[in-house]
Formats: structure tokens, sequence, C-alpha cells
């Protein structure tokens, strides 16, 4: 296992389109590269964008029309800070006038996803990717399994697989192309059937959403040896992991645990977590990754915390120019524990603007704050937030799926929430009322999508 393999496998496509592309090689002024630094992945980034600017106004009417009403030339992006004189692209925009940003016909489409957002609501996007943006795709989900999985490692892969090129078809093909061999246990399953798929198949690696994993691991832990099965390391996507639970991830299956982020509209695979933890490479080879302020959309620098936008720099079918994500976090500037000297990171992901609520006074809250308390306490599955009034104070229910029920449980979660300094000051205030604890049947909370936690408001037209 290379922990560095990530940095290689983009200094290699470098070095490969200096040998075989004239037109870079003239751009950078090299007929080689040795020993690459982040200046040479900047003027990659460079050439990348002026290309895709390029074929975006040439191909896209959405982009045509907005180059065209902005004065956007090609010729006016000398530098990477050029691209803050693009207009952002808004989610909206994908999903009101999909086919204004198609640039290849209907017949040149290998796939169309039709989607709402992990954790947003609001009108279904449609996304599509050509053959070739699919094996864009693969080559990267190749070289981040291959930050964790060595050549003969069995990859189970709990993720959507009802239609070819489906999420778990495409990480399939990532994991073979690595040299693994791919076992799709699909999201239909129940935990117990999973686990039977699991003794059969012995994968030494776990691929699935976070709460799907923390429900298996959670609701079969008592009952099984998780520790005996194998499993090297638990690998989770599509939605936040708090400390918590992957202190009880780890405890469980006796493994590593690694994390995913990505989007839909980048392409699934887009940022993974060295063995550092601390923070997400993201796929520089296919991304430009920006941080701006979402009230402004003014760029930030390095290491403020922000929204985090991006561009793809080589998709075929719909590229995205300056995409806000509504992804809130920053750029880590300094080098990475795990060796990787030129690569960019970007910090976890706590929370999504759609996902923050107001209470009392206009505090704050998102589910990541409750999530590193809640999952603290062993018995906890799955927990759902409603913000609702109570005699004119904002109250928050929560209801809890638990391994066991009892008034302890109950109980222990109030306590912990009650731990939040922020939320124990609006209670203290009189703003905030104290917390109400449900417990829910098992099952109840199961989410089948990849829909991301959820405050849900019902504080409407109440007082």
């Amino acid at each position: 296992m290379e922990t560095i393999f990530l940095e290689q496998w983009l200094h290699n496509i470098i070095r490969q389109k200096v040998k075989e592309d004239p037109e870079y090689r003239q751009f950078v002024g090299k007929e080689s590269i040795d020993q690459l630094t982040r200046a040479d992945i900047d003027l990659y980034h460079l050439f990348k964008l002026r290309k895709i600017v390029s074929y975006a106004y040439q191909k896209s009417t959405f982009y045509r029309e907005l180059f065209n009403r902005s004065g956007i030339k090609i010729d006016d992006i000398r530098s990477l800070d050029d691209i803050a004189n693009i207009p952002l692209t808004n989610p909206i925009d994908i999903a009101q006038h999909p086919y204004q940003f198609a640039c290849v016909s209907l017949g040149d489409i290998a796939r169309i996803t039709t989607f709402i957002s992990s954790g947003t609501t609001g009108p279904r996007k449609r996304v599509f990717c050509t053959g070739g943006d699919l094996e864009v795709m693969t080559d990267f989900m190749a070289a981040g399994m291959r930050t964790v999985a060595t050549e003969g490692d069995v990859v189970q892969i709990m993720l959507p697989s009802a239609r070819p090129n489906d999420q778990a078809d495409l990480l399939a093909n990532g994991v073979r192309k690595m040299g693994g061999l791919p076992v799709i246990s699909g999201t239909s399953l129940s935990p117990e059937q999973q686990l039977t798929i699991i003794g059969q198949a012995h994968p030494t690696i776990l691929f699935a959403s976070v709460s799907r994993m923390y429900r298996i691991t959670q609701e079969t832990r008592h009952n099984h040896d998780l520790k005996g099965k194998g499993v090297k390391v638990v690998f989770v996507t599509s939605e936040y992991l708090s400390d918590s639970m992957r202190r009880q991830l780890q405890d469980a299956w006796n493994c590593d645990v690694h994390v995913h982020y990505g989007l839909t509209e980048m392409g699934l695979g887009v940022a993974v977590e060295c063995h550092a933890h601390n923070g997400f490479h993201f796929n520089e080879a296919d991304l430009l990754v920006e941080v701006v302020d979402p009230q402004t959309g003014a760029v930030l620098a390095n290491d403020e915390e922000g929204e985090l936008v991006f561009t793809t720099l080589t998709r075929e079918a719909m590229p995205l120019i300056r995409y806000r994500t509504h992804d809130i976090s920053k750029l880590i500037s300094s080098p990475c524990e795990c060796g990787a000297a030129t690569l960019k990171k970007i910090a976890k992901v706590t929370r999504r603007l759609e996902g923050i609520a107001r209470i009392g006074e206009g505090d704050e809250i998102y589910p990541a704050m409750f999530d590193e308390l809640i999952f603290s306490i062993p018995e906890v599955i799955d927990y759902q937030l409603t913000l609702g009034k109570e005699g004119g104070k904002d109250i928050l229910l929560f209801r809890a799926e638990v391994t066991k029920e009892s008034q302890h449980i109950c109980e222990a979660i109030g306590k912990v929430v009650l731990s939040h300094s922020l939320f124990r000051k609006s209670v203290e205030a009189k703003r905030v009322a104290l917390p109400k604890v449900e417990l829910v049947s098992r099952g109840t909370l199961r989410r089948l999508t990849r829909a991301k936690k959820l405050i849900i408001d019902e504080r409407r037209g109440k007082c």
C-alpha cells in the first residue's frame, strides 16, 4: 500500500501530458518533467482551465450565453486567479436548464443521472456523462482505492446498484482497475443479510454510506464477532462522519476507517482521506477547487472557511465551471503528514447551506453539531432532529433509534445535547426550551437513498 499513491498518479498524468501533447509542451516550455512541484500542477490546471472554457463556449448553450453576457474571453484567462472573473454556476441552473449545459449529442451520452443532491430539496437535477467521462471517474476511483487497498483485496460495495453505471458499478470498475475484486451487495439487504455476504465473500474492505455502515455495525455487533471478519478498512461516503462514529466503527471491526467525499455533479469520485485522516486529497487531474464567501462569492484565501466551488477540467458531456456546492469547508495549505507535498487538501465538510437552521436569537445549528454528541452514546443507531415551537420558544425534538430502549438512553441523549455550550446558553437564557427525546422502533429511520441528514423545521407559522 502506497500512502502517497494519489500524488504519484497525478504526477504521472502530467508527465504523460508533456510527452504526448506538443501544445502542452509549448505551453509549459518543457520537453519533460522529472520532479514535479506545486507550480507544475498549477500550470497544468491553467492549461486545462483555458481548454475547458473554450470547449464550453463552443459546445454549451448555457456557457456561451453566460460568457457573452459577462464578456469572458479565453485570452483573458492568463493565470488561475483570473477564474474569479467567470460568474459562478448555481445548482438551480442545472436543475432548470440541464440540456443547455450538454456539449454532446444524446447519442454520445452513456449515463444520465437524475437526482436531488444529498441534503438538499427542490427541483431535480440532471447530469450527463459520456463513456470517456465515466473512464475519467473510474480512473480516480481506482487511484483513490489505492490509498487503502492493494491488488487482490476484496471490496464489498454497499451502494446503489439498480441500474447500469450506477454508483456501485462505477466503483466496482475502479476496484477492478486497481487489481481488486469487487463484490456488490447493494442497499436493499438487511444488516444481517449484508453480514452473511461478508461471511461468504471475506472482504478486506467495506464501502458504504456512513448511515448504512453504522446501522449494519450497531445492529449486528452484539450478536456477531465483527472483529473476526478480517475487515482491514471501512470506507464510508455520502454523509458526515463524526469522530465518535469513527471510534465506534474502529472498535467494532478492529480496522481503520477512511472517508470519501463526493458529489454527483462532479462524478461521485471527488476526494478521499489518506492515512493522516486530516482532510481530503481531491482529484486534481480533473477538478479545480476554490473556496468563496457564500454571501458575496468573493474568492477566499487558503485556510479560510467558505463554500466549496468546483470546476471540471476534462468533462466531455457536461463540464461545470465554478459550480457552487453549498458545502462549507476550506482548502488546507500546509503539507500533508502522509508525505504528499504537492497536493492540496479539502478540510472536513461539516455542514451544507441547506442543512443550517437558526434557533433562539439567530444561533446556527446543523446536524454535525449533534452527531459528535449523540453518537458517543453506544446504543444509538441513528437519530432525526425536528424543530418546533412550544410556549413561544424554539424546541428541539430528537427521534432516536437505538439498539436497546430504556429511559436511561433518553436521559443520556438529553444530557449530551445540553453539554453543547451554544445550546446550553440558549436554554439558560430562556430563548430555547429543553430538548425532548423520543425513541422510535427499529428501522424507522433507515435511509434507502444517499440523502444526508437534514433538520426538519416545523416552526413556520407557529409561535
